[in-house]
């Protein structure tokens, strides 16, 4: 599989000796031979920046790409969209303007950012090659969310393909204007640190509608929100260019270093980050997988952080247009997601004093009142899919600071119990392994309630160590 590698890729392999891509006759290629020293090369695309459409350009850059020695990537993952549609076996979409957990709870409007849109399928379409995202402003009455007054789309892999590591590589073009924040992004397809941004958020391309002339690429990490922390840095075109013209946006991912690139320039390396309580290079050693949106106003290019700017949209919609999205695996590499020993958990706290931390291979709850209610106090893996006639097993080690009951459960989204357990937990480590059958196809969430049980509101401060989590 041969190496594509965009533009100054070119221009560097010349520069340093490289053989050149030159033609004959046959090839009929002598239109691309802009410089006319007889070869096709990185020169060649640097002059046709400066006078040819962006089809020339785009024919040449395509010919460079074919005609690139085969390197150190292999192609693992692609759409280069040369359907009528977007292609569901690749993406799904998130839809609406509200965050929701992986249970589907609501968890804030806007995205999180405070963002305007209303995400719909309809708003991204397939042409020519092409994916292109379309922002509008139109009204749009919903049911459950309420009124928008714009909307957009959001394309993920999530469920579809992940990969850890590799080279992720973008070509893409988008219409400026206050307001407008296209976004090419991975999350982690299993939050196996915590909740965002613990498990890390990988930024391949952020840029600002109201200067396009500069975009950014950005690592997210450290805790749970919000005591999360980032890392960021800027790339800013030469005069004359920007995020309206086309370019190819890559990030090169090793096992504790992440490199940003335009078009094959490098603009940004960070290897210094982390999730606490983990070993580095947690959280970045793990599957991930791709978002395309653009996203209206919010907190990154909106008025006062929040608003649209209409006038954006006063000659109509804007356009994020996506040639191609390529995923490499990098030969020889034995970089792979790190195994977990104990699967982390999310916690949810009412009217008790307590807290949860995550650590390699265990979670521990430190409770200094229970609260009243059973479930006051709870652990929670969430979003588990199960199918009609699987069991499954759900085992861990449990040890307390001080005697008590927990109660383990494993509930749909109706709070339908196909496990409840109630486990005598004490200093001494006890083990639990419990069978989980199903007779349907559903989503469930495991729950470890650690509030009033029993007479634990008598004990008073105390920890709970829950290790050794599986679900088989």
């Amino acid at each position: 599989m041969r190496s594509k590698k965009l533009l100054a890729a070119a221009v560097i392999g010349s520069l340093l000796g490289a053989m050149p891509l030159s033609y004959s006759s046959a090839d009929k290629k002598t239109d691309m031979d802009y410089d006319g020293n007889g070869i096709v090369d990185g020169f060649d695309l640097v002059l046709a920046r400066q006078t040819a459409s962006d089809a020339e350009i785009k024919r040449l850059s395509d010919f460079l790409l074919q005609r690139q020695p085969e390197g150190e990537y292999t192609l693992i993952w692609s759409d280069e969209f040369d359907g009528n549609a977007v292609d569901t076996d690749k993406w799904g979409f998130d839809t609406g303007n509200w965050k929701l957990d992986e249970a589907g709870n609501f968890i804030t409007t806007g995205w999180g950012n405070n963002e305007q849109e209303y995400y719909t399928k309809e708003n991204a379409t397939v042409k020519d090659g092409v994916l292109t995202i379309a922002a509008r402003k139109e009204r749009l009455a919903t049911e459950d969310q309420g009124i928008f007054d714009y909307t957009s789309s959001r394309l993920t892999t999530q469920g579809k393909f992940s990969a850890c590591g590799g080279r992720i590589e973008v070509r893409a073009r988008c219409d400026s204007g206050k307001s407008l924040w296209p976004a090419i992004w991975m999350l982690p397809e299993d939050s196996v640190y915590g909740g965002w941004a613990a498990s890390g958020e990988i930024d391949i391309m952020e840029g600002w509608g109201s200067t396009p002339e500069k975009i950014c690429g950005t690592i997210h990490f450290g805790d749970v929100w919000p005591n999360n922390t980032y890392l960021t840095g800027d790339y800013n075109f030469p005069a004359g260019d920007s995020t309206e013209n086309w370019h190819t946006y890559a990030v090169e991912w090793e096992s504790g270093e992440l490199r940003w690139y335009v078009d094959d320039i490098l603009y940004s390396t960070q290897t210094d980050w982390y999730s606490v309580n983990r070993k580095y290079p947690a959280p970045f050693d793990q599957n991930f997988y791709l978002i395309l949106n653009l996203a209206v106003g919010g907190h990154f290019d909106g008025v006062d952080g929040i608003y649209a700017e209409p006038a954006t949209f006063a000659k109509g919609e804007k356009h994020f247009d996506i040639d191609y999205v390529r995923v490499y695996k990098k030969n020889g590499s034995d970089f792979v997601p790190t195994p977990q020993d104990s699967i982390s958990m999310g916690s949810y706290i009412e009217g008790a004093d307590a807290g949860l931390i995550n650590k390699d291979g265990c979670s521990v709850f430190d409770i200094k009142s229970v609260g009243s209610l059973e479930y006051a106090v709870m652990g929670l893996i969430t979003g588990r899919d199960v199918h009609a006639g699987e069991t499954h097993n759900l085992s861990f080690d449990v040890t307390s600071t001080a005697a008590r009951d927990m109660v383990v459960t494993v509930e749909d989204s109706t709070y339908n119990r196909y496990l409840s357990e109630t486990v005598s937990i004490s200093p001494e480590q006890r083990h639990c392994s419990f069978d989980v059958p199903f007779g349907a196809d559903m989503s469930v969430d495991i729950k470890f309630q650690l509030g009033n049980i029993g007479d634990s509101a008598s004990i008073g401060q105390h920890q709970v160590t829950i290790s050794n989590i599986k679900w088989e």
